[in-house]
């Protein structure tokens, strides 16, 4: 049984991370690669349905193989075809793209 794990590198930035959490493509734990953009001042004064800053308004999630800033191996086992997807958050519910 897996379990959350987060994989720190000194190489990426803020607003990236990459995590072993369970998937929504497969209903189990994969390596993912997650960019995400956190609410501003700005975007609350310009969007009713954001209620704090620093809350996820969108989120890019990839599946992944290997860290792309410091290519340590993630997995044994390679996915194939690294799927993706765009969650929306802008909005009264998240859209996924």
């Amino acid at each position: 049984m897996s379990e959350y794990q987060r994989h720190i590198c000194n190489f990426q930035n803020d607003g990236i991370r990459i995590e072993n959490s369970r998937s929504h493509f497969h209903e189990e734990f994969t390596w993912q690669l997650v960019i995400s953009r956190e609410a501003t001042e700005s975007d609350l004064e310009n969007n009713h349905h954001l209620e704090n800053v620093g809350d996820e308004i969108w989120s890019a999630v990839v599946e992944i193989n290997n860290c792309p800033f410091c290519g340590k191996n993630l997995r044994e086992e390679k996915i194939n075809n690294g799927e993706f997807s765009l969650f929306d958050s802008t909005g009264f519910s998240v859209d996924i793209l």
